[in-house]
């Protein structure tokens, strides 16, 4: 049979290709229809659990797949110590060792100058030790201590001195984290719980406040000015056991004058900017990231440190390098300490995006890699989720009595695996 000149045999097999034709694209299209729907059902979960705050997440590529009150500010806590990282990596360079120099004078005394180098511990002054008997310094009248690349006090807001060396004193010239860590045995003798670290008269004097045997770590940041004389005894007690005899053993300050003294040798710190960093986020350490804050500003507003320099450069720094409109950073100190601190999801995911070999210093949580901020009312979580495609930085901000951020964090992880 034909029809208008075309067999129908010919029609009906035309008809059959377009109908499987069609068939097949609607039955390839319904499992993305799925995920589409899973996807959606996800957020909205998700959002139930947001009163107060916002959410982010970036694919591979750097395109948004959510984004909740993303230019909102909102109190950032231990989450804004990725900014303190990446600018430190952006102003400072990755290669940035901290330095601390010594000068001698006509009268055969030592001054150490520091330059805020968080890493001054007992190893890093045995070098120094070393280094002045490979210059033929082999005695010495007095030790002098310079302070004044920061100025003092530094006072951070919101900070609680507690035992930990993460909550040290900041400052310009301070060694083994302003702590003292002791141990007393049973027999009453008291002895340096490291190996590495000589005891110190002071040392002494606090040890009489263990019970025997016990051991505890002693933060001296409650007192600036035991800070200082442990600092100074330390150095005395290194160089004499490593081979410098020091004829005055007593606690010495003053501000280098070149008139006075003369430059003998410049000390960098054995880690760099990455093992700084590492530091930084695996301990959570405020200590370390307000020494940068304080470090940043000073090297780009000059010294000496402060930190309403500290504030200014990061604040521009992130303002012009991300081209986001000022505002989006209150930067009152580095480590998320302060309640005054305030950033948007936009300026953390940012940073996020241009900065992934963070990924490598955030520890593993939920399935996720993740930097926490915690302080009353906030609950918060930063980093990257993994995929088989790379990494998706990721920003959770809640800024509200319900803490649902490992709630929220396992359904961005259920979100991805949808794909």
């Amino acid at each position: 049979m034909i029809i208008c000149g075309i067999k129908h045999q010919t029609v009906t097999s035309h008809i059959s290709v377009i109908i499987c034709f069609f068939t097949l694209i609607c039955f390839c299209a319904l499992p993305c229809m799925g995920q589409s729907a899973n996807k959606k059902a996800i957020e909205q979960r998700m959002m139930k659990l947001v009163t107060n705050g916002s959410i982010v997440l970036l694919d591979e590529d750097g395109e948004t797949l959510i984004s909740h009150r993303a230019d909102d500010l909102f109190i950032p806590a231990s989450i804004i110590k990725i900014v303190t990282s990446a600018v430190a990596y952006d102003i400072l360079g990755e290669d940035y060792r901290f330095k601390t120099e010594l000068f001698v004078n006509n009268d055969g005394d030592i001054a150490v100058k520091g330059w805020g180098d968080p890493f001054l511990i007992s190893e890093e002054i045995e070098l120094i030790a070393k280094a002045l008997i490979d210059k033929g310094i082999t005695a010495v009248r007095k030790i002098y201590l310079d302070h004044s690349n920061f100025t003092d006090p530094i006072n951070i807001p919101g900070i609680s001195l507690t035992a930990n060396p993460y909550n040290a004193l900041n400052g310009a010239l301070v060694v083994n984290f302003n702590t003292l860590n002791l141990s007393r045995c049973a027999q009453g003798e008291v002895s340096s719980a490291e190996e590495v670290t000589p005891l110190t008269p002071l040392a002494l004097v606090k040890a009489s406040n263990i019970r025997r045997g016990a051991a505890q770590r002693i933060n001296l940041s409650s007192n600036p000015q035991e800070c200082r004389r442990y600092a100074g005894e330390l150095f005395t007690v290194i160089f004499e056991k490593t081979g410098i005899t020091v004829q005055d053993k007593s606690v010495n300050h003053t501000k280098i004058d070149d008139s006075k003294w003369n430059f003998l040798y410049t000390h960098f710190n054995t880690n760099d900017m990455k093992a700084v960093n590492t530091g930084l986020q695996k301990y959570s350490n405020n200590f370390i990231a307000n020494q940068l804050f304080l470090t940043v500003g000073a090297v780009k507003k000059g010294y000496p440190a402060t930190l309403e320099k500290g504030k200014d450069a990061f604040e521009e720094h992130i303002s012009s390098h991300l081209k986001i409109p000022a505002g989006q950073l209150v930067m009152e100190e580095g480590s998320g300490l302060s309640k005054n601190n305030k950033v948007s999801a936009n300026i953390m995911i940012r940073v996020l995006r241009e900065r992934p070999e963070l990924a490598e210093l955030l520890p593993e949580k939920r399935d996720a890699l993740a930097k926490s901020g915690t302080l009353t009312g906030v609950s918060n979580y930063a980093g990257y989720i993994q995929t088989e495609k790379g990494l998706r930085p990721y920003v959770i901000m809640l800024n509200q009595g319900s803490p649902n951020r490992d709630r929220v964090l396992d359904l961005l992880v259920e979100y991805c695996k949808e794909d």
